[in-house]
C-alpha cells in the first residue's frame, strides 16, 4: 500500500520541489532594467530546475524510510508518532480516552514500551482500517510531506555546497536569499509532515 500511495504522490512531490527551485531562480535573478532581456536565460534555468526536480524525486525515494522519520520527528529512537499514540489521543476531542484504555490496554495502558505501542498500534488498529478513506488519505498526506521534505533537504544541501563553492557557470554566486527561501520551504514541509504523521495515527484510532 505504501508503494501505491508513493506513486500517487510522485507528481505532487515533483511540483512542490519544482516550486522551491523556480522560486530560487527568480530570487537569484536580479530585477533591473536588463531583467526582461534575460528571460531566455531564466527559461533555461527554470527548465533545468524542472528536470532536476525529477532526478531529486528519485533520489528522495532512495533515502531509507527510517532515516526520513528520524529527521522529521527529530528522534534517534522510537521516532514514529504511534510510539506516542497515548499522548496524541489524549489531545483528540473525537476520542474518549477511557474507552481506548479498556479496549486496547496493551496500547494505551501506562508504562507500555514505546516500540511495543507502535507495533501493537500497527497490528491491532492500523491494519484493520487501512483501506478506509480517512485513514488512506491521512497516510497519503504523511507520505507526501515526508518525501517532499527529503527532496527539499537534498536541494538545500546542494545549494549550500554551491554557495560555498563561489562563482558557478550560468548561475554565478548563489545569493544568501536563495538559501533562506529554500530553508523556509524545508521548515514548512517538516512541520506539515509532523502534523500529518500525528493525524494519520490518530485517524486510524478514530476509524477503528
Amino acid at each position: 500500500m505504501d508503494q501505491d500511495l508513493k506513486r500517487e504522490n510522485n507528481r505532487s512531490v515533483f511540483l512542490l520541489m519544482a516550486a522551491s527551485l523556480v522560486c530560487s531562480v527568480l530570487i537569484q535573478e536580479q530585477i533591473d532594467s536588463a531583467f526582461f532581456t534575460r528571460l531566455t536565460d531564466m527559461a533555461v534555468l527554470g527548465g533545468g530546475s524542472l528536470l532536476l526536480s525529477v532526478v531529486l524525486v528519485m533520489f528522495a525515494n532512495l533515502i531509507p524510510h527510517d532515516v526520513k522519520h528520524k529527521l522529521i520527528f527529530l528522534r534517534v529512537k522510537n521516532e514514529m508518532p504511534a510510539c506516542r499514540i497515548h499522548t496524541l489521543c489524549k489531545k483528540e476531542p473525537r476520542i474518549e480516552y477511557e474507552e481506548l484504555e479498556s479496549r486496547w490496554p496493551d496500547i494505551f495502558g501506562i508504562d507500555i514500551d514505546a516500540a511495543h505501542r507502535n507495533s501493537r498500534w500497527y497490528q491491532k488498529i492500523y491494519k484493520t482500517v487501512k483501506e478506509k478513506d480517512e485513514v488512506r488519505q491521512a497516510h497519503r498526506n504523511f507520505l507526501l510531506y515526508r518525501d517532499t521534505f527529503s527532496g527539499l533537504l537534498i536541494i538545500l544541501l546542494l545549494t549550500i555546497v554551491g554557495y560555498v563553492a563561489g562563482e558557478l557557470p550560468v548561475v554565478g554566486q548563489i545569493k544568501l536569499a536563495v538559501i533562506l527561501i529554500q530553508t523556509g520551504f524545508l521548515v514548512l514541509a517538516l512541520m506539515a509532515a509532523r502534523v500529518a504523521g500525528s493525524r494519520f495515527v490518530v485517524n486510524a484510532v478514530v476509524a477503528a
